[in-house]
């Protein structure tokens, strides 16, 4: 890939880079900086990931800017290949060397990877196998929404980070209450068992969107290695029947989910609180949970003590219309 600013080359990432490339992006993405195994398992050991999936600018012997392009090679369960569409999941210019060009050239360089690929739709950033965060911070990052705007990339969703402070949680009367209530009906809350597997997976496959299902099954495949604890899953079982569930890795809450016809019942405030003090008695002192809506928020998240934490426009381009 032939550089266009002055002084500057536009290439493929070679693995002599890796150092140079982690303090560029501390630098133009403070609050998104990532240790080398975190880079390496979700950019170079992503199951998609081409040779040419990460470009990189460099001037003056160092990377100053950088972006990664993929296209879903594995398909996701439930979603298949999507044909039309290519993903950025980070993209980012060191501080000293911006309005040279080198952001333009970066992303006229992804496009030319997604076009070669026949893609259409580019998104930034809700790549669901291996994102960072679900798309670009509105307040840290405005001038990066600002630019990617002046260049045909446009908002269409917005996701939501929240975090909630749990060392003194405590599950509210009320949910206890509902929780009763509950067990009236005959739908019961508990612990994962390892012989739910066969179930718990085809409840996963029925209601839930399909990366739930892969993150389901991974974190079963950990668990029979004994790096995944079945305490960080909860069911909601009705006479028998696996309805909703509640997980977190670590201080990573969430995902969770009722099946539509059990929805509107308290079933998963009762989930969540349960897995919330889960967490606590494990010792964790926080959760937080990276993508969500507004909705969520302001209802069963924020009455267990979520706050927002961080406020993403979640963008995309049309390369059949948005020109390069």
């Amino acid at each position: 890939m032939a550089g266009r600013p002055d002084g500057v080359t536009i290439r493929q990432f070679e693995g002599r880079d890796t150092i140079s490339l982690l303090q560029c992006w501390e630098a133009a993405l403070p609050l998104d900086g990532v240790t080398r195994e975190i880079f390496e398992r979700k950019v170079l050991l992503d199951q998609n990931y081409e040779r040419d999936s990460l470009i990189v600018a460099e001037a003056d012997g160092e990377i100053v800017g950088f972006i990664t392009c993929f296209v879903l090679v594995k398909p996701i369960e439930k979603v298949g290949h999507r044909e039309d569409t290519g993903f950025i999941t980070v993209f980012g210019v060191h501080p000293d060397y911006r309005r040279r060009g080198i952001g333009s050239a970066l992303l006229e360089a992804a496009e030319g990877f997604f076009r070669k690929r026949n893609r259409r739709i580019i998104c930034i950033a809700p790549y669901t196998p291996n994102y960072f965060v679900p798309g670009v911070d509105k307040d840290r990052y405005a001038d990066g929404v600002a630019f990617l705007q002046k260049r045909g990339v446009a908002e269409y969703s917005e996701g939501i980070a929240a975090d909630a402070l749990i060392s003194k949680f405590e599950i509210p009367p009320e949910v206890i209450a509902k929780e009763r209530e509950l067990a009236e009906q005959g739908i019961i809350i508990r612990h994962y068992q390892p012989d739910d597997l066969v179930d718990y997976i085809e409840f996963q496959r029925q209601y839930m969107p399909g990366p739930w299902v892969e993150d389901a099954r991974r974190n079963l495949i950990e668990m029979t290695y004994g790096r995944f604890p079945a305490d960080a899953i909860w069911l909601a079982i009705d006479q028998g029947k696996i309805i909703g569930f509640c997980q977190n890795e670590r201080e990573h809450f969430g995902p969770f989910g009722v099946s539509d016809a059990y929805q509107g019942r308290g079933i998963g405030s009762v989930l969540l609180a349960r897995t919330l003090y889960q967490m606590r008695l494990n010792g964790y002192h926080s959760a937080w949970v990276l993508w969500t809506g507004e909705r969520a928020l302001k209802g069963v998240y924020g009455r267990l003590g979520f706050t927002l934490t961080r406020r993403f426009a979640i963008m995309k381009k049309d390369l059949g219309t948005g020109g390069s």
